[in-house]
């Protein structure tokens, strides 16, 4: 079971990876923001949050090296992510 979570988390972090750079070079964000009422970059915060806590989760699925790094480059990844949705929303929305 930990084995698949930390597989699962590992592919997530690469489609919330994907996920933030097609909402930050693409105009569907207005259209998200108009229909949904929530900017799509909190989504992609949320979902990276998310990513990170099974990530965490996955550690415990390690049974040789492969899965070692695989863990360690999702929850770096995610962090990452995370860190640099946080500013853009948090910081750069203080000029409003």
């Amino acid at each position: 079971m930990a084995e698949s979570i930390n597989r699962l988390s590992f592919y997530m972090s690469w489609v919330c990876g994907v996920f933030v750079i097609i909402l930050s070079f693409h105009s569907i964000s207005y259209r998200i923001i108009m229909w949904i009422g929530i900017h799509p970059l909190e989504i992609a915060l949320y979902f990276a949050l998310t990513v990170l806590l099974l990530g965490i989760i996955g550690f415990s699925g390690i049974y040789n090296w492969k899965a070692a790094l695989r863990s360690i480059f999702t929850v770096g990844f995610t962090l990452v992510l995370i860190v640099f949705l946080a500013y853009i929303l948090f910081v750069g929305d203080m000029s409003r």
